[in-house]
Formats: C-alpha cells, structure tokens, sequence
C-alpha cells in the first residue's frame, strides 16, 4: 500500500468521473450531496479542509460519494453564514460534535490554516483518536511534509494501486502504526 495519496490520484479519479458520468453528472451529485447534508438525518463525517482547496475537496466528495459515505463539507452547508463569524464558529463547532467521525485532510494550505488547526484540536478533544483520522495529500510534485504533531493522529491510508476500483477494503487507518483496521470497521 502506498503511503499518500496525491493531487495526482485525485485528478485521476475525477477525470474517471467525467467519462462514466460528465461534468452534469458530477454536478448532480453535488447538488443531491449537498441535499442530504443538510437534512441532519444520516451520519456523517466532517471533512476537516482549507478552502483554498475545493479542487481537492470536490475530488475527495467524489471519491467518497463512490464508496456511499457521507461528508459534511461547510462551505456547503445553507446554514453557514457568507462571511465568517461567531456564528460560523459555533455552527463548525456542533458539526464536529454531531458528527460520526471527522478527517483532516492535511494538505499545504490546510497545515497553515488557522481555522483548520483549531478545528483539528477541537475534534481531537472532542472525539478521541476512534473516531478521528487524518488523510494526508502529497503535492503535484510526489511530497507530503506534515507538521511533527500529526505523527499522533491516526492516519487513513488509501491503496492507490486499486484505485480506478476503490472499495472501503481498500482503505485502513492507522494508528501510529501499531495497529491498522479496515475503514468499515472504522466507521462502525
């Protein structure tokens, strides 16, 4: 299994997408996500990201849409105010408490986002390493370098050589590399 998955993966799967379904179908699967999300009836992870990265985030909905999981994304959420506040703090902070598990996706910009770092510290306190993993995202040009800290957050790895037929089996988190499940394990 390698280690990260990368931007270059992403495109892969999305440009997959296109073919099998279009850019209108993508867009429909946006649009039913973002129905469900806001219906607060079905369990879901919050997808901890810097909105520097929609690209990457959009590619990750797609890819966990295949695998019919749930993602709570903020920036699609009615709820959210336009600009941020108290409110969009307090909102972020009842979503990561409701939700069944939480991921962060740990690119650049999310490392150096101050919002995503409190958000990381928030659900760590708040969930314990169970229900929490982070899903590191390498750049274009094959690196990841996270900060020392996240050595002690479980990491969801993703076996890339499957990638093109990604299952749940093909995902397990680790923690700390003592011991690694399988993803539906996880997500129970």
């Amino acid at each position: 299994m390698n280690k990260h998955l990368s931007q270059n993966n992403l495109d892969q799967l999305y440009r997959e997408e296109i073919k099998k379904i279009g850019k209108d179908g993508i867009e429909e699967i946006k649009k039913s996500q973002r129905e469900k999300r806001n219906s607060n009836k079905n369990q879901t992870i919050f997808l901890c990201h810097s909105h520097l990265d929609k690209t990457i985030v959009n590619k990750m909905m797609m890819l966990f849409d295949n695998l019919k999981i749930e993602l709570y994304i903020d920036w699609m959420d009615v709820n959210m105010p336009e600009l941020t506040n108290r409110d969009t703090a307090s909102i972020i902070k009842n979503k990561i408490d409701k939700s069944h598990k939480f991921i962060f996706l740990a690119t650049y910009n999310a490392l150096r986002s101050k919002w995503c770092n409190w958000e990381l510290g928030l659900a760590y306190s708040s969930k314990g390493e169970n229900d929490f993993a982070i899903l590191p995202i390498e750049s274009r040009s094959g690196k990841w370098t996270g900060n020392e800290y996240l050595q002690l957050y479980p990491e969801m790895q993703i076996d890339i050589m499957n990638f093109e037929s990604l299952t749940a089996s093909d995902i397990k988190i680790s923690f700390y590399e003592k011991r690694i499940i399988d993803f539906n394990e996880w997500l129970r």
